[in-house]
């Protein structure tokens, strides 16, 4: 028969030390991390803004391709009715609804001018971000027989952060 006596029951566990050590080195990662991942929100609004881009030129030949085969000025895609100006989708909302982006953006009417809409990712709509953040789509004309969709003269990955 054995005895317990003279045995140590010692628990198991971490020191007061060892987790404070662990704390310190979390602490150290996430302070040199957190200045990338915030550096990523940019980046990711800025890629958005080119996928955005991308969207609305799809609609736009998509949009000139049937005008040239039916010649109808007004067309429905995606749900939204979208009228035609020289073969190509005029600057309205239907025409970012159509490029599936009012969930993402707010447009703006009117806001670079008559036959220009302007797209805002919604993260920074109205805030001082926004003035270097942005599309812009201008619809096609006599002068220009395309649409010009570009990013705003200042748009970068940094001024979108």
């Amino acid at each position: 028969m054995k005895s317990n006596v003279g045995r140590c029951s010692r628990q198991g566990g971490f020191t007061l030390v060892e987790t404070t050590a662990v704390i310190a080195i979390v602490g150290a990662l996430a302070a040199t991390a957190l200045p990338r991942v915030t550096g990523m929100t940019g980046e990711a609004r800025y890629a958005s803004l080119g996928s955005a881009r991308a969207a609305l030129s799809t609609v736009a030949t998509m949009s000139n391709a049937k005008f040239l085969i039916n010649g109808q000025t007004t067309q429905t895609l995606q749900d939204s009715t979208v009228t035609l100006v020289h073969g190509y989708p005029a600057a309205t909302l239907a025409t970012a609804d159509a490029a599936g982006l009012t969930r993402d953006y707010v447009v703006y009417t009117e806001a670079s001018g008559p036959g220009a809409i302007v797209l805002v990712p919604k993260g920074i709509a109205g805030t001082a971000k926004a003035v270097n953040c942005f599309l812009v789509y201008e619809e096609a004309s006599a002068a220009r027989p395309v649409p010009k969709i570009s990013l705003g003269a200042n748009t970068t990955a940094e001024a979108c952060t």
